[in-house]
């Protein structure tokens, strides 16, 4: 079975390890107005506790956001607010939800100063998804966020910007959008990449995440995978005799690392398995909480609707949702 990956979770935590990157990438202005020696602090569990109960909002949603506090240089807090998305087929709502984000945000912490950013990494949205807009009788609301599209951006413009992370970050989803059809090309823009991340003046701990990075995400098959790795060690020593290449990624990872940083980086490599094992585990549990207050749900409304003969109206009032979702429920019951 071909391995499935998480292009959100991988963006995610990406963004996680080089925050301060991301936001002098997609925001100069706000990067300058932060106050950096004051920290910043994420908060996007309370985010999705917030989230509970008010909104329907899908489990997935609420492991691809970040909500980050920061302190401007004027001494006042500030919100900046992120949302990865990797989709080929793009919700019409999307535009609503990081609405509707905002204000969840908005209200849970009572303020009004939120920066708000959506980054999509596979094929762009429609644009009129990239602004929420509602007109009613005299009144219009309209919201619109920073977009960051990948495929968007010139390949040379990344390349250039490539001191900064981000844009290797970029590059590397413009790259396996190119080749999501072209394998062969796909370990050419690999190769190219990984190469160029290497070139960069950047500390040894953060170049091993970028690494580590670019090698996930833009998956290959185990031959090209294999081709792939011993390219990269032949590079690095092209007078050595023939070596044995272990197909694992972490034989790879603790091989090219240790000879061109003199680091030993399995360690790291441990940590970040751990780390991806406990965002699983909280995934599953999510995912098992939301299916069973689902199926109280249905169960309630079942009893409402076959016992007190309330009318689905009604029950969609009680439960906040919509008359068709009662209906469907009860269709799907019959």
């Amino acid at each position: 079975m071909a391995k499935i990956l998480d292009y959100d979770a991988l963006l995610k935590d990406f963004v996680t390890d080089f925050f301060q990157d991301f936001v002098a990438f997609v925001s100069p202005e706000l990067y300058e107005a932060i106050d950096w020696t004051k920290g910043y602090t994420f908060l996007e569990q309370e985010l999705i506790n917030a989230f509970r109960g008010k909104w329907k909002i899908k489990g997935k949603r609420r492991h691809t956001d970040k909500l980050v506090k920061v302190q401007l240089k004027t001494g006042e807090a500030h919100f900046i607010f992120v949302h990865i998305e990797f989709q080929h087929n793009y919700e019409s709502d999307f535009a609503r939800r990081m609405y509707e984000y905002r204000a969840i945000a908005g209200l849970r912490y009572g303020i009004e100063e939120i920066s708000a950013f959506a980054v999509f990494t596979d094929d762009p949205p429609p644009v009129d998804e990239l602004l929420y807009e509602r007109r009613t009788y005299g009144t219009m609301l309209q919201y619109q966020f920073t977009s960051i599209v990948a495929v968007s951006y010139p390949e040379q413009l990344l390349i250039d910007a490539s001191d900064n992370p981000f844009a290797i970050a970029l590059l590397a989803a413009l790259y396996a959008n190119e080749s999501k059809d072209d394998e062969k090309k796909r370990l050419e823009l690999k190769n190219k990449l990984f190469e160029l991340a290497r070139t960069k003046n950047i500390p040894i701990d953060r170049i091993v995440k970028i690494l580590n990075f670019v090698r996930d995400f833009i998956d290959l098959s185990p031959e090209f995978e294999n081709e792939f790795q011993q390219t990269q060690y032949s590079l690095v020593f092209p007078n050595s005799d023939d070596m044995t290449i272990s197909q694992g990624s972490k034989d790879f990872a603790a091989g090219l690392y240790e000879h061109v940083f003199g680091i030993n980086p399995l360690t790291e490599v441990e940590k970040e398995r751990q780390k991806a094992a406990k965002e699983r585990q909280r995934a599953e549990e999510e995912r098992q909480r939301a299916e069973e207050q689902r199926q109280h749900t249905r169960a309630a409304i079942l009893n409402l609707y076959q016992t007190l003969h309330l009318e689905p109206a009604l029950i969609a009032t009680i439960f906040e949702i919509s008359e068709q979702e009662v209906l469907a429920i009860l269709e799907a019951a019959e």
